[in-house]
C-alpha cells in the first residue's frame, strides 16, 4: 500500500451497499497505517499517548509501542490501552500477551526502529479525494510520506480494521483527552461526569473527539442510547454554533466505521447459522445478530444516522437459524465430539466445575468485595481491575481447603496446563497447579474481561470452570485461526507452528512458520518458513484446515485453537473465540454462575 505504483485504494464497502452518509466517509484518513491484527481487544479504536517504556506502560492507559515484544513486557501489555508492534506475527510475544489479556494490538510489519530515541519511523500512504467509480468508493494513492512516532505522542489502534492512526498535531491533544474521559466513563457509566467534562472547557475539537469515542461504544452496547442522546446534545452545546459541523462529521465517521465493522461480522451470520451443529448455536447467532441490529437502529436514531442495513442481515440470520433448527439436535456436540469428528482429539484432562471457584470465594470472604468493588462508581475500569485482581491473587488456596482439595485431585497427573475462560498457564506439579488456578481466576478480573462483563451488565458473573490438561510430548505445535484475524471473513485459515511442545509458542517469541490456507481444501496459498524448509506437510495442513472448519462450525464464529501433532495424532489443546463478544441485552448481575451462550468448555489460547 505504501508504493507509489498503487493507483487506487478500494474501500471496504460498496457505495451502493450503505446509505450515502456512511459510504461516502473518507476512509482511510491521513496518518492511517495499515497492519496485521494481533488481538481484537474490545473491537473498537483505542487512543492514547504512546510510550516505548515498559515501566510507564505498566502504570496503565498508554499505547505501548514495541519492536515485537520482550519477555518482560507482559505487565506493560496487560495494563496498556493498546499495543503497536513494529514487526511480528500471531505468535510473537506482543501478540500472545495482548490476546491473553484482551488488549487490542496491531503489527505494522515495517518501519525503522530506534531504541535510543526511542522512536518508530514508518512510511504513511497519502490519498486524494474520494470518488465513486462503478459503485465503489475509491481514493487515489499518492507518494508516501515519512512519519516518526515519539514518546508521548498520540496514537490510535483500530484492531478490528488492522490499522494504526497517528492523529495530526492539531487533533492529538483532543483525541487523547477524549479517550481518557471515555475510559473513565467505561468504569463509572456517569454521563453527568462527561457533561461536566465538556462544559468545563468548551471546545469543538474536544467535543467532536468525545463523540467519536462514544459512537462505537453505543453500537457495542457500552453506552446506553439515553446517554448517547444526552451527550450528543452536550457536545453540540460545548462546540458552539461554529463547531456543530465538526461534531457531526466526527460522529458520522466513527459511526460509519463501527457499522461497517459490524456489518462485516454479521455478513457471515446466515451462512454460519445454516451450518450450525445444534439449535442452540443457531439460536445464539440469531440472537447476537438481532441484538447488534437493535443497538444499531437505536444508536442511529439517536445520532440521526442510518443503521447500515444491519436489520436485514439480522433477519436473514434469523431465517437461516429457524430453518437449521429443524434439521439439527437441540444442543451442539461438545468440543471433544467436534474435534473427533474432524479427526482430532483432546489430551487427557480433568474438568473442574464452578464449585471450586465458589468455594474459593466463600473461604476467602470475597463475595461482598467483588460485588462492591465492581460496582463502585468512584473507580475507573483499570483501578477496579487492579483491586479485584490483587484480592483474588492474595486469596488462600492450599490443598487443605475445599477448593484446593478439588484442584489437587485433578492436578495429580501434572505436569499439566491449567486453562480457564481468560487464561491458560503451565504447571509442572500439583502445588504449582494451585497457584496457576488462582492466577487463571484472577485473569477474569483483568480490564478486558471485566470491561466486557460490565458492558453486558454481568460484572461479577465469573463461571470459574477450569480444565487441567496433561502435557504431552509433541513434534510440532502451533495456533490455527479458522478465519482471517484481521477481517474474520470465512474461507481463509491461518496457521503458525514451531517444532516441539506448545510452551515455547505460548510464551511468545519462538520462531514460527506461517501458513495462509484455503479453508475448504487446506491448500497453502502462502508459506513463510522460519527455517530452511516448512515443518508442516501438505497432509498435516489439510488436517488442520479440516479442524478449523469443524471448530468454526461448532462455535458458529471465528476461533483460535492451539494444537499439537504427537505420534501421528492431532491434539486440540485450547480454543477461544477470535472476535470480541457481541453482548446481548443486559442481564441481572448475581455473583454465582449462570448458563451462558458465551461459555465454552475451553475458551483460552495462551
Amino acid at each position: 500500500m505504501s508504493a507509489p505504483a498503487v493507483a487506487l485504494l478500494l474501500l471496504a464497502v460498496s457505495a451502493r451497499a450503505l446509505e450515502p452518509r456512511l459510504a461516502a466517509v473518507p476512509d482511510p484518513e491521513p496518518g492511517d497505517a495499515p497492519g496485521l491484527t494481533l488481538s481484537w481487544g474490545p473491537g473498537r479504536p483505542v487512543c492514547g499517548r504512546a510510550t516505548f517504556d515498559r515501566a510507564k506502560a505498566a502504570t496503565g492507559g498508554y499505547v505501548f509501542v514495541t519492536d515485537a515484544g520482550e519477555p518482560g513486557d507482559e505487565d506493560a501489555v496487560r495494563l496498556s490501552g493498546a499495543v503497536v508492534a513494529r514487526r511480528g506475527g500471531l505468535t510473537s510475544r506482543a501478540a500472545v500477551f495482548a490476546r491473553r489479556h484482551g488488549v487490542p494490538a496491531v503489527a505494522l510489519g515495517r518501519g525503522v526502529w530506534d531504541p535510543a530515541g526511542p522512536s518508530l519511523t514508518i512510511e504513511e500512504p497519502t490519498f486524494g479525494p474520494p470518488v465513486v467509480e462503478g459503485g465503489v468508493a475509491v481514493r487515489a494513492a499518492g507518494v508516501p510520506s515519512a512519519r516518526t512516532l515519539r514518546e508521548g505522542e498520540a496514537a490510535c489502534v483500530d484492531a478490528a480494521a488492522g490499522r494504526v492512526l497517528f492523529p495530526p498535531p492539531e487533533e492529538a491533544e483532543s483525541r487523547v483527552a477524549a479517550a481518557e474521559a471515555a475510559r473513565a466513563y467505561d468504569g463509572l457509566r456517569d454521563a453527568g461526569a462527561l457533561e461536566r467534562w465538556l462544559s468545563g472547557a468548551p471546545d469543538a475539537a474536544r467535543a467532536a473527539a468525545l463523540m467519536a469515542e462514544l459512537a462505537p461504544r453505543a453500537l457495542e452496547g457500552g453506552a446506553p442510547v439515553d446517554d448517547l442522546v444526552r451527550l450528543d446534545r452536550a457536545a453540540r452545546a460545548a462546540a458552539g454554533p461554529g463547531g456543530v459541523g465538526a461534531v457531526a462529521r466526527a460522529e458520522t465517521r466513527a459511526w460509519g466505521r463501527a457499522v461497517r465493522a459490524t456489518r462485516a461480522a454479521l455478513s457471515t451470520c446466515a451462512a454460519a447459522a445454516s451450518e450450525a451443529p445444534g439449535a442452540d448455536v443457531a439460536d445464539r447467532l440469531a440472537e447476537e445478530a438481532r441484538a447488534a441490529a437493535s443497538r444499531a437502529a437505536a444508536g442511529g436514531r439517536a445520532l440521526g444516522l442510518p443503521d447500515g442495513g444491519l436489520g436485514a442481515l439480522a433477519r436473514a440470520c434469523a431465517a437461516a437459524a429457524a430453518a437449521r433448527r429443524r434439521a439439527v439436535p437441540a444442543r451442539a456436540p461438545s468440543l471433544d465430539e467436534a474435534a473427533r469428528a474432524a479427526g482430532a482429539e483432546q489430551p487427557e484432562a480433568v474438568e473442574v466445575g464452578p464449585e471450586a471457584w465458589r468455594a474459593f470465594v466463600a473461604e476467602n470472604g470475597l463475595a461482598e468485595f467483588l460485588i462492591e468493588t465492581s460496582g463502585d462508581a468512584s473507580l475507573g475500569l483499570r483501578r477496579k481491575s487492579e483491586r479485584l485482581r490483587e484480592r483474588v491473587l492474595a486469596g488462600r488456596l492450599d490443598p487443605a481447603s475445599e477448593a484446593g482439595r478439588a484442584l489437587a485431585a485433578a492436578a495429580a497427573s501434572c505436569p499439566c496446563v491449567v486453562s480457564g475462560a481468560d487464561a491458560s498457564l503451565p504447571a509442572p506439579d500439583a502445588r504449582s497447579a494451585l497457584a496457576a488456578a488462582r492466577a487463571v481466576w484472577a485473569a477474569s478480573w483483568e480490564p478486558g474481561p471485566l470491561g466486557a462483563r460490565l458492558r453486558a451488565g454481568r460484572a461479577t458473573e465469573v463461571d470459574g470452570r477450569l480444565r487441567i490438561e496433561r502435557s504431552a510430548a509433541a513434534e510440532v505445535s502451533g495456533l490455527v485461526f479458522s478465519r482471517d484475524p484481521s477481517s474474520a471473513r470465512r474461507g481463509r485459515a491461518l496457521v503458525e507452528a514451531a517444532p516441539g511442545g506448545l510452551e515455547g509458542l505460548l510464551g511468545g517469541g519462538a520462531p514460527a512458520d506461517r501458513y495462509d490456507l484455503d479453508a475448504a481444501s487446506g491448500r497453502a496459498r502462502e508459506i513463510v518458513p522460519a527455517g530452511p524448509r516448512p515443518i508442516l506437510t501438505p497432509e498435516r495442513l489439510r488436517r488442520l484446515a479440516r479442524l478449523a472448519r469443524a471448530l468454526d462450525a461448532w462455535r458458529g464464529a471465528a476461533v483460535e485453537a492451539a494444537f499439537s501433532f504427537s505420534g501421528g495424532k492431532l491434539l486440540v489443546l485450547h480454543v477461544r473465540p477470535l472476535e470480541p463478544p457481541r453482548p446481548l441485552e443486559p442481564l441481572s448481575d448475581p455473583l454465582g454462575p449462570r448458563p451462558s451462550a458465551e461459555v465454552l468448555s475451553v475458551k483460552s489460547v495462551r
